[in-house]
């Protein structure tokens, strides 16, 4: 990539980039790489990043240098992509129910002992196709599974612990799979803005320990030679700790797998919030917002309206709009942005007006405005290739994406 070295964003150089574009932050990815490490390696978790994130083999790469033991994915997809790339060790955090990728994960097992892989189970169906389908293909080395413990009204998952139990002892009877032990996600519990709604997410936690402790004392009539529990999304990790201390696992060949994803590149709304709710409860993890989309005025129609030049094919807005940051003018330098928010977006326009009480927007016909971005999943995968800064926003590289 030497050839795209020494260019700047626009403004910044005689070479620059055309808009919209997002750029990834050497800095802040860098600092949220160690900062996440060193909270598992104070807090005795493993770190199984999930990559589905951004699904980039430099950035995943980076992941599996600073220490993580494994990563996860989501789809069987993403888990080829991730056997492609040469990932030792991968969780698919999801149900594994397609005949075709049953066989083909199966004999990637049997073929490379050095691989090792792992999927939810949820259900006695679920259990007896997979059973059934690496029986067919003459498995020799058993998969291993995890029994998913859901929440009312959430997604995949058995509702009961008592119902996880007895799909673990249907998993130990089952020749061609293994127990490897429990896993669960509490992102899907709504806390709301209310720091209070955190007690459910706690509440869930001690419910899958307890869970945990069944399967370690031998309900399901076996116990791993390590058993494995998994949890925690982006939003609430700083709880795992509290509950699944070294305390509690006591000396026993107990793994607890973090599979937060989104703190590689953190955001500037959605996942900075949840920041600020665990600061409530707890010292939260410090993270860095490491994505910037920049993109240029194109009109002025109204004293309080610009429109800007990125739109729903550049930007996640499951969970909030962009929300700017910077603003470079003619000049070419940086300043802070003018006070005003995102109301809506069409498929490359972005409706951008003045906050109240202001009544005009303070920016100009091809002024160059950044953007924080929220949610980092459902902006990594709408683009290809992203270019790599440093804190002058001058091209050091670039990442790639699988999407």
């Amino acid at each position: 990539m030497s050839e795209l070295r020494g260019m700047t964003l626009p403004g910044g150089g005689s070479t620059g980039f055309g808009t919209p574009v997002l750029l990834l932050k050497e800095q802040a990815l860098a600092d949220n790489l160690q900062s996440m490490q060193d909270f598992c390696h104070r807090s005795g978790l493993s770190l199984a990043p999930h990559v589905k994130t951004t699904l980039s083999p430099e950035i995943i790469s980076r992941q599996l240098g600073a220490g993580a033991w494994a990563v996860t994915v989501a789809t069987p997809t993403q888990l080829r992509t991730l056997r492609w790339l040469g990932a030792p060790r991968v969780l698919l955090a999801n149900q594994l129910v397609d005949p075709a990728a049953i066989t083909w994960l199966g004999g990637e097992l049997d073929r490379d002992p050095g691989f090792s892989a792992f999927c939810y189970v949820d259900s006695v169906v679920g259990i007896s196709l997979l059973e059934r389908t690496l029986a067919d293909r003459g498995q020799h080395r058993p998969l291993p599974v995890l029994v998913e413990l859901g929440v009312p009204g959430g997604r995949t998952g058995a509702r009961e612990a008592e119902e996880v139990v007895a799909l673990a002892r249907q998993v130990v009877e089952a020749p061609h799979l293994s127990l490897a032990g429990v896993g669960g996600f509490e992102g899907v519990i709504d806390v709301g803005p209310d720091p209070q709604g955190l007690a459910l997410v706690e509440s869930y936690l001690w419910r899958l320990r307890q869970v945990a402790d069944q399967l370690a004392g031998g309900y399901a009539g076996e116990v791993p030679a390590e058993l494995m529990v998994t949890v925690g999304g982006s939003a609430f990790f700083d709880l795992v700790p509290g509950v699944f201390d070294e305390r509690w696992q006591a000396g026993r060949a107990i793994r607890v797998v973090l599979r937060s994803g989104c703190y590689v590149t953190h955001d500037s709304a959605a996942y900075q919030r949840f920041r600020s709710v665990m600061a409530h409860r707890c010292e939260p993890l410090v993270l860095t917002a490491a994505l910037e989309l920049w993109a240029r005025v194109l009109s002025r129609p109204e004293a309080g309206l610009a429109l800007v030049d990125f739109g729903k094919r550049d930007t996640g807005i499951d969970a909030g709009f962009p929300v700017p940051r910077h603003v470079i003018r003619r000049g070419g330098a940086v300043g802070p942005a003018p006070m005003a928010s995102v109301v809506e977006l069409n498929d490359q326009h972005a409706y951008l007006r003045a906050a109240p009480p202001a009544t005009r927007l303070d920016l100009a016909v091809g002024d160059l405005v950044g953007f924080g971005i929220s949610h980092p999943c459902t902006t990594f995968d709408k683009w290809r290739l992203i270019p790599l800064v440093d804190e002058d926003r001058a091209l050091t590289g670039a990442v790639r994406t699988l999407f």
